[in-house]
């Protein structure tokens, strides 16, 4: 796991030794992600950097920049690829010569053999950049991010035009000519996601590769995005039950997931895993001890004086079940309240989540131990209905959302004459009076033809949403984005659902009924697992050079995930059923189906503490939030009084207060 940074120039610099000197500035804002060594190549158009955290090959021979055998292909790689060693032997036979062991000389050749198509044979995580200078005339710059999106990596053009790309925003800033500047529009998005949807950032003209995509910028300095993997859900795809029994499928997931867990062991550096006592992380364990010969390390966190967040008794049960060297620490909220200035550094830009604070302490725990890799379980439930909400948005879908959907009209002048007429008129008709909050935004919603899943953390929404920002203009902004076919109109809108819609839409018809449980997994690869889950993993793992890996986002997993029917995962109101089943052998039945706690801080307590509450809104009211006129005040001092009276809006203020510090720390 490492770091890497580049510039590449509109045309070869004069000043060559001033342009090394910025990149080294840029460099070293991620020591933390690459403390064993750092390295530096140019041929005077384009500079690489790179900060090296060794976990394979740890001779000299793993140096990055690293280059093919004539140096004309040239690689920045921060990630891991597990089967490097079985592609290996397939490219010395095309006659690859090799000087080293590690993984990212095994891209390089496999990139002179395959081009970027390349990728697709490898299984792993990266955010990586090859300069191609075959042609000498015509040199090439290609930004390729892994499957899932477990690593970062950002972009954006000066106004010279030259192009700068970083795993971390911060190493960007430290380009001269890189401004910290807000994007509205980016932060109306935030407000709904808690995070900024890709390829958007809070920081204007500075953007992230998603998932699966790269980008290629070519020698006249053109960029051009595309998709290269996607984990799109489609019925002719899907196993037939009468075909391919439930049974079955847990013999396949029980395969597949003894088969990531021992890819990920691969390393020449102690590891462990982080350890909550619930099914995921304790499958981990339990699989990783079949395979090992010593015990395995596990961590575990809890908070003072409030047990009913801890987890450590059922950590406890798995560590003394199997023999684990475990490590426990706790933490208050002395220690939150003075971490939080450290966390927009962290962060780069926020992600509203709680579990952002415990897992920063646990990583230092882990990184205090001597170990630098760790296991963890992010992915499980996303791709196998885990969450209580499943069932509960299966039940809305089936008993308020049908009943009162109407389909967007279609374009033709017949259908928008007397179909919007019609829809306009569903919409006008009042709701009855004894619907919750939540049943009337679903109406709403479905009479609205929109989707009922916008995402499994959504915050700012619906009524309260339009409390919260009555008026929209504040935020409308012109997204200038210079890469191709990167950035869809849909993100350029302030109505967060064409986002939504953007990523949906492409089922409709395509998946069996209820179609929710279907767009329920494939919407939270496509925002909340990339931007949200796997970036707070990777930022406060990264913060004290550790590298998690995650073996339930295996794309193999997510493959066969994406083909197992819904009836085998949600099965009798009970999530995860698959998978549940499939851990019966390894743990205990109580601990199998035990409510499922989450991995969370005590926020709505924290908030309600004067210390902390008060602090929050004081800082809220001096906030640019509130300066800008961006949201209305009134109604978040409501919330604040509320929250600190008796609790239940911390979700939505912590994501405020977020979008607060953050610019404190970053725009001022």
């Amino acid at each position: 796991m490492c770091g890497i940074v580049g510039i590449l120039k509109a045309r070869p610099s004069n000043n060559i030794e001033s342009e090394k000197k910025t990149l080294v500035a840029m460099r070293d804002r991620m020591v933390h992600r690459g403390p064993d060594d750092a390295g530096i190549w140019t041929d005077g158009r384009c500079i690489l950097g790179h900060r090296r955290l060794s976990i394979i090959d740890l001779s000299p021979a793993g140096h990055q920049p690293m280059g093919n055998e004539d140096g004309s292909v040239q690689i920045v790689f921060n990630g891991e690829v597990y089967n490097h060693a079985e592609v290996r032997p397939e490219l010395e036979s095309r006659g690859h010569k090799y000087k080293s062991h590690s993984d990212t000389e095994t891209i390089i050749h496999g990139y002179e053999q395959w081009g970027l198509k390349t990728f697709e044979k490898f299984n792993g995580m990266w955010g990586v950049a090859i300069y191609d200078n075959r042609d000498r005339d015509k040199p090439q710059l290609h930004l390729v991010r892994d499957r899932i999106g477990i690593k970062p990596i950002y972009i954006t053009r000066t106004p010279a035009g030259d192009w700068l790309f970083a795993s971390e925003i911060k190493a960007l800033l430290a380009h001269p000519d890189v401004k910290a500047e807000t994007d509205l529009t980016a932060l109306w998005h935030y407000l709904t996601f808690i995070v900024a949807p890709a390829p958007l950032t809070l920081f204007r003209n500075i953007f992230k590769v998603p998932a699966g995509w790269s980008v290629t910028i070519d020698h006249n300095g053109r960029a051009r995005a595309s998709q290269w993997w996607d984990c799109k859900p489609d019925a002719s795809e899907m196993f037939d039950p009468a075909e391919v029994s439930e049974d079955k499928c847990a013999e396949m997931l029980l395969d597949t997931l003894r088969k990531s867990i021992k890819r990920r062991m691969v390393s020449d550096v102690p590891f462990g895993v982080l350890l909550s006592g619930g099914i995921d992380s304790s499958m981990n364990v339990a699989l990783m001890s079949e395979l090992m010969d010593r015990p395995v390390t596990t961590f575990s966190i809890g908070y003072e004086g409030h047990e009913s967040y801890n987890e450590f008794q059922f950590a406890r049960r798995i560590a003394k079940r199997y023999k684990t060297d475990h490590h426990e620490v706790l933490i208050n909220r002395e220690q939150m309240q003075a971490f939080l200035p450290t966390l927009m550094e962290v962060q780069d830009e926020p992600i509203a989540d709680n579990v952002c604070i415990p897992l920063y302490f646990l990583s230092k725990l882990v990184r205090d131990s001597g170990t630098t890799v760790v296991q963890v379980g992010e992915g499980a439930d996303e791709n196998w209905l885990g969450y209580w909400w499943c069932e509960h948005f299966r039940q809305k879908y089936q008993d308020v959302y049908q009943p009162n959907f109407q389909a967007p009209v279609k374009p033709s002048w017949l259908g928008r004459f007397f179909g919007n007429k019609a829809q306009q008129t569903v919409a006008a008709l009042p709701l009855p009076g004894n619907l919750s909050e939540e049943d009337r935004d679903t109406v709403e919603r479905a009479r609205a033809g929109q989707e009922m899943f916008w995402c499994g953390a959504a915050c700012w929404w619906g009524s309260r949403r339009k409390r919260l920002t009555p008026d929209s203009a504040p935020f409308q902004q012109t997204i200038d984005c210079p890469i191709e076919g990167l950035l869809d109109d849909s993100h350029r809108t302030l109505d967060s659902h064409d986002i939504v819609r953007h990523y949906l839409g492409p089922l409709d018809g395509r998946v069996p009924e209820p179609s929710v449980l279907y767009k329920i997994p494939y919407m939270e690869h496509k925002l909340r697992l990339a931007e949200h889950l796997l970036m707070r993993v990777d930022k406060c793992t990264m913060a004290h050079s550790i590298e998690a890996r995650v073996p339930f986002l295996d794309y193999e997993m997510v493959d066969l995930a994406r083909r197992v029917p819904a009836a085998y995962k949600l099965k009798g109101g009970i999530g995860k059923h698959l998978l549940k089943k499939v851990a019966a052998p390894f743990l205990d039945e109580d601990m199998i189906y035990r409510k499922k706690q989450g991995f969370g801080a005590p926020m709505d307590e924290w908030f309600k503490e004067p210390e902390f509450g008060r602090r929050a809104q004081d800082d809220f009211e001096n906030s640019f939030l509130v300066k800008q006129g961006l949201v209305d005040r009134d109604y978040v001092r409501e919330m604040f009084q509320s929250q600190m009276a008796s609790g239940g809006w911390s979700f939505h203020l912590w994501t405020l207060m977020n979008a607060v510090y953050w610019h404190d720390r970053w725009v001022g």
